[in-house]
């Protein structure tokens, strides 16, 4: 009886698991949004499960598919907030302080990968760096020989003297100076890997499409 009870136990919470709407770790609190462009949100749910995204005076219904896979394009934004992402279906998620502003991918080898703390005059600029419009997302090094729809773990920062020794250094001293020009919020999205290799950066379609290397990728997984 006690087995039955808890395997009953164990299925239901995968039912409520699977149920309960979700989002990519990209997403989270002190986002940056791309402003003048359509806004993409997307996750899962239940199958068929109605999901409500609520940002700005925006709001936006889909049902999610069979697989349970949805997404939502939202009008374009101009730069501001901070606002509230909401997204509804059989739970609720809200993420808060979210600009919308320019985003850009901080990505490459060890130039990029390289750290505030490491810089010139470090110790100077760490204690003047009070951006709260700048942030950062590091996305973790991991290994994959095939695109993935979530990354591992993921935290939007705020750029202040407490943080920002941890941002990309040249992407920082970039959304610095890009801020300064365009008094618009800055989110970067730092995918940088030191020591990595050229061909760990190519897709498999660029591969096989290469007299070079074809030959090569096909004793890939």
């Amino acid at each position: 009886m006690k087995k039955n009870f808890l395997l009953l136990l164990t299925l239901l919470s995968a039912v409520q698991i699977f149920a309960n709407v979700s989002l990519p770790k990209i997403f989270g609190d002190n986002m940056v949004l791309q402003r003048n462009k359509p806004i993409p949100i997307w996750g899962w749910a239940e199958a068929n499960e109605k999901v409500t995204v609520q940002f700005n005076h925006q709001t936006r219904s889909v049902t999610a598919d069979k697989n349970g896979n949805w997404k939502i394009n939202l009008d374009k934004e101009m730069a501001g907030g901070p606002f509230q992402l909401i997204i509804k279906g059989g739970n609720t998620i809200t993420f808060n302080n979210v600009l919308v502003g320019e985003v850009w991918i901080c990505s490459g080898q060890s130039n990029m990968s390289f750290q505030v703390r490491e810089a010139v005059n470090a110790d100077k600029e760490i204690a003047v760096s009070n951006f709260p419009d700048i942030r950062q997302l590091y996305i973790p090094n991991t290994i994959g020989a095939t695109p993935e729809k979530d990354i591992a773990q993921g935290e939007w920062k705020t750029c202040t003297p407490e943080t920002v020794e941890d941002f990309t250094a040249v992407g920082f001293f970039f959304a610095r100076e890009l801020y300064n020009q365009l008094k618009v919020p800055i989110g970067l999205i730092n995918t940088s890997w030191g020591g990595t290799m050229v061909e760990t950066w190519t897709s498999r379609k660029a591969f096989e499409s290469s007299d070079e290397f074809k030959s090569m990728i096909t004793k890939m997984p």
